[in-house]
């Protein structure tokens, strides 16, 4: 893997980390139900808890006017023992009274909801949910459409420096195009320099057993969707894990730690 495909999947695990994460309100949601579930059962909500008489059918209006009558009973002014009991029912209605925090709390109470565990550091869930699934799979396929365009930007970036580099060396040819000329390029003073040879308008560089090679940006790999973690990562994990064992066999008649002979 590359440097920047190793920044692309790095990118890709914080925003998995993200997609794990709950935010505060639905914490407080996960906090509630767990309570009201540990105390009255498996089989109490907020709508059973708050005894809504339209159940989860009930508006927002219907929800708020339900706890007055609730306060006529459960307030702690009228018994000290029901401040906790009260404050449930104030916090079960103002989530279910908010639009979008009793969305939230529709969808876990369908999906179901995380479990708990200190030493995991708050909640969890024992099994992957549908909407998890679904923006990691996001993430993954943005990462990798983000790493076809990194790699295709670097694939542009390389044409033009050797480009500009075979322009700067055709600037010295001194037989316009229609001859030979050697030249010797030298990044810096202390340097040994590479021995060019311009013919015919085609730059080679001349190798110390005086093999020419042409310098073109044709000889640059194209990018293509291959090249993307959407394929470079499945094909890595199965490297590393089943198909090591499976090409750990030796074809027959090489021994082990030998080499072959060219």
């Amino acid at each position: 893997m590359n440097k920047a495909t190793m920044q692309t999947v790095l990118a890709l695990g914080c925003l998995a980390t993200l997609a794990y994460a709950f935010t505060p309100a639905e914490v407080e949601i996960f906090q509630l139900h767990q309570e009201l579930q540990k105390k009255y059962g498996d089989e109490m909500d907020f709508y059973r808890f708050l005894k809504l008489p339209n159940g989860a059918k009930s508006t927002a209006k219907e929800i708020t006017k339900n706890l007055r009558k609730l306060s006529r009973k459960y307030h702690p002014d009228k018994n000290k023992k029901y401040k906790t009991l009260y404050a449930r029912l104030n916090l079960a209605t103002q989530i279910l009274a908010d639009a979008g925090n009793r969305k939230t709390y529709d969808y876990y109470l369908k999906n179901g909801f995380p479990d708990y565990n200190f030493s995991k550091g708050g909640f969890f869930f024992k099994r992957v949910q549908p909407q998890t699934w679904f923006i990691l799979s996001f993430i993954f396929l943005a990462a990798s459409f983000i790493h076809y365009v990194i790699l295709k930007i670097q694939y542009a970036s390389q044409v033009k420096r050797i480009q500009s580099f075979i322009n700067q060396c055709k600037e010295q040819d001194t037989s316009n195009g229609l001859g030979e000329t050697r030249l010797t390029f030298r990044q810096h003073e202390e340097d040994e320099g590479k021995n060019l040879h311009i013919k015919f308008g085609n730059v080679y560089v001349v190798e110390e057993d005086e093999v020419e090679s042409l310098v073109t940006p044709d000889d640059i790999p194209v990018p293509g969707l291959t090249n993307t973690i959407f394929f470079k990562l499945p094909v890595g994990l199965w490297n590393i894990s089943i198909g090591r064992f499976l090409s750990s066999e030796k074809p027959a008649g090489q021994k082990l730690g030998s080499k072959k002979k060219n």
